[in-house]
């Protein structure tokens, strides 16, 4: 049986990831979660359905949307392992063990995510990095800093190349059955093209640019976190003020590049285009993430960040909510709205904007009366059941 003393540990590793919760960091979180909506729009390719805006919005989407958001949303995903392994510390609770249960059920979630309901999940990504930075904990920022510049323009510029040049993202199935993945009427067949598309289904063509990306971005949560950058951002402000400087212009315009790949106005030939289109991505997002915090110490605007604190407080149930919407609402298997390829791009941010709204109203009262979202409440509830059989069973 475990002992009182070990069940006051466990129960006080649960209390602390209910308190001392960074706020800006809850903001920072859920304003990733606006640009991942927009991000994830369901778009049809030469749809029928046009507008004046189109151009623009298309634009904007490479030029401000795309990657960066996603790239944030990781980025603190390895804060987040750091602020667990700190807090493990503090209540001298094995956090190694615990911490690889709580992967192992949330790549159970991701599966669920990305089988049931989206095909273009990120959790089990994060949850496969999630074990890779057990490995690391111990690592000097240094040695990280290296790991995470190889793994973020090295690895990721060089498999792109791949990818792109040598063919290696050449897939066995016929890849037009993709577009009847948000048309399909039935339910059954929808699932089954999920897993056929799966990227988890198709590791060796589909996933090593992003979990090499993904991990990345991890450890690059994990450095900053280490070095106290955002719980202290005024203490960093010449870091930031480099961030910001280096994204507004080396970033801005690579992401201008990266549009004009997408447009077909620029070849990616050029050896060395991916690897700056990757560093700038990185450095766009660090001057969003630098930014936002900086914004965050002004009292005044403060309260106007804060709207996105519920959300970003959720975000596991609210990442996966968004999905649920743009599935009930844009395609066909559950025969409701069917929006898929009927509106304008502008319409379409239109409404993503409109889903985010509504999952801040519906989270901000939800908060009122819980300390977590549903997912999150199931995900630790069983991580920490886990944690306490497997020490029972150590025990006997």
């Amino acid at each position: 049986m475990m002992n009182q003393k070990q069940e006051i540990q466990i129960s006080k590793l649960k209390r602390s990831t209910q308190e001392s919760r960074i706020e800006s960091v809850d903001g920072l979180r859920g304003f990733a979660l606006l640009g991942i909506i927009i991000a994830n729009i369901p778009y049809q390719t030469n749809s029928p359905v046009t507008g004046e805006l189109d151009s623009l919005m298309t634009f904007l989407f490479h030029f401000l949307i795309d990657k960066k958001f996603i790239t944030i949303f990781s980025i603190l995903f390895g804060f987040g392992f750091y602020i667990q392994m700190q807090r493990a510390a503090e209540k001298n609770v094995a956090f190694g063990k615990y911490f690889a249960f709580r992967m192992l059920l949330l790549f159970g979630i991701g599966s669920l995510h990305a089988f049931l309901i989206w095909n273009g999940d990120i959790i089990r990504t994060y949850a496969a990095g999630g074990l890779f930075l057990l490995l690391l904990r111990n690592t000097s920022v240094k040695k990280l800093f290296v790991l995470a510049v190889v793994l973020n323009v090295v690895f990721t510029g060089a498999i792109y190349i791949g990818l792109t040049s040598f063919g290696w993202s050449t897939h066995n199935f016929d890849f037009e059955l993709a577009k009847e993945l948000p048309l399909t009427t039935s339910f059954l067949r929808y699932l089954k093209l999920n897993f056929l598309f799966d990227p988890w289904t198709n590791f060796y063509r589909d996933m090593p640019l992003t979990v090499a990306f993904t991990f990345g971005n991890m450890l690059i949560g994990f450095i900053l976190a280490k070095i106290d950058f955002f719980k202290c951002p005024e203490k960093f402000k010449n870091t930031s003020t480099w961030f910001i400087t280096l994204g507004m212009t080396f970033g801005l315009a690579s992401s201008y590049l990266y549009y004009q790949v997408v447009a077909g106005k620029l070849e990616l030939e050029l050896f060395w285009l991916p690897f700056v289109l990757v560093a700038g991505m990185i450095l766009q997002s660090l001057f969003y993430i630098s930014a936002f915090l900086q914004i965050y110490q002004n009292r005044s605007i403060r309260k106007v960040l804060q709207l996105f604190n519920p959300v970003g407080r959720t975000a596991l149930s609210n990442y996966i909510l968004q999905s649920s919407l743009y599935v009930f609402v844009f395609y066909n298997c559950f025969n409701l709205f069917n929006l898929f390829g009927k509106l304008t791009n502008f319409q379409s941010w239109m409404l993503a904007i409109a889903f985010y709204a509504f999952q801040t109203f519906i989270t901000h009262l939800y908060l009122q009366r819980f300390h977590q979202g549903p997912i999150e409440f199931i995900w630790k509830k069983y991580s920490y059941r886990m944690a306490k059989q497997n020490k029972q069973t150590l025990s006997r």
